[in-house]
C-alpha cells in the first residue's frame, strides 16, 4: 500500500498527489496536520517536512518524483 502524509495547505503535498494520480497509483492520504499523524511521519523519516510518501518499506520526504518512481518499481515488481 502507498500512503502519503500530507496537508491541504502544502503545495508540494498537492503536487505529489497529482503526480501519483497521473501514474494511476492508488494511495491512502493521511492528514499530517493531525498531531498523531505528524508524529508518525516524523518517526518514519526523522524529519518534519511533508509530504512523506510511504511505498512499501521506503519513506520519501518532499516532492521527489525520481525516488517515488524507483520505490514504485521495487514495490510493484
Amino acid at each position: 500500500m502507498v500512503e502519503i502524509y500530507s496537508s491541504d495547505y502544502c503545495i508540494w503535498s498537492r503536487k505529489m498527489k497529482d503526480y501519483l494520480n497521473s501514474k494511476g497509483v492508488d494511495y491512502r492520504s493521511i492528514d499530517a496536520a493531525e498531531p498523531e499523524n505528524a508524529k508518525k511521519a516524523f518517526e518514519l523519516t526523522g524529519q518534519r517536512g511533508i509530504p512523506v510518501t510511504v511505498i512499501g518499506d521506503t519513506s520519501i520526504v518532499g516532492y521527489n518524483t525520481q525516488a517515488v518512481d524507483k520505490a514504485l518499481e521495487n514495490f510493484l515488481f
